[in-house]
């Protein structure tokens, strides 16, 4: 008889390696840790994930299809090129905020080798927009004609830039001057 999965456990399973990778790492982090700390038997685990490369890859999805998620739902067509830039840079800060775990998993995994070209096309997949705003700007003659890969690579380290910063600062009420701050810099590095 097959064993019928849980979505339920599956998120738990997930959550708890986000948890445990951010506070711990990847490499200080074991399987038996995540079963433990997710109420279950390591073997249960393996069930859902047979090996931690199959857990470390579905969870930079699962991290990746979350934020998507809420910067889609925050652009429309109506966004001239450069608002529907700063919704994407906003967007996504204000996620990573809410979600520090998520944003030092991703630190962790990012250029580390660990994550296959097919993991990394596929968490890509789901950020579309980056060079759907890209392609808008270079159609309407907008932003500089450099390549979209070296824009959209810009856009996510000025990202990564201005969340580095506001992890260092204790007034968390200026965190919106920072963010504009950051987004006019790479703004004006692209724009015409």
């Amino acid at each position: 008889m097959v064993r019928e999965l849980s979505d339920e456990k599956r998120e738990r399973f997930l959550q708890t390696a986000l948890k445990l990778f951010a506070a711990k790492g990847l490499q200080n982090t074991s399987t038996a840790d995540i079963a433990r700390e997710a109420g279950t038997a390591a073997g249960t685990l393996f069930l859902y994930f047979p090996t931690k490369q199959d857990l470390i890859n579905e969870l930079v999805l699962w991290i990746s299809k979350a934020e998507a998620d809420r910067i889609n739902g925050l652009l429309t067509p109506a966004l001239s090129v450069r608002e529907a830039f700063y919704t994407i840079w906003d967007g996504s800060i204000r996620w990573l905020l809410e979600n520090p775990d998520a944003y030092k998993y991703s630190q962790q995994v990012r250029d580390s080798g660990l994550i296959s070209d097919e993991v990394t096309r596929k968490s890509g997949e789901f950020f579309r927009f980056y060079y759907d705003a890209i392609q808008k700007g270079l159609q309407e003659g907008v932003i500089k004609p450099f390549p979209v890969d070296l824009i959209g690579g810009f856009l996510y380290q000025g990202i990564v830039a201005v969340m580095n910063h506001l992890q260092v600062q204790p007034d968390t009420s200026a965190f919106h001057v920072s963010i504009q701050q950051g987004f006019e810099i790479f703004w004006d590095g692209i724009k015409i």
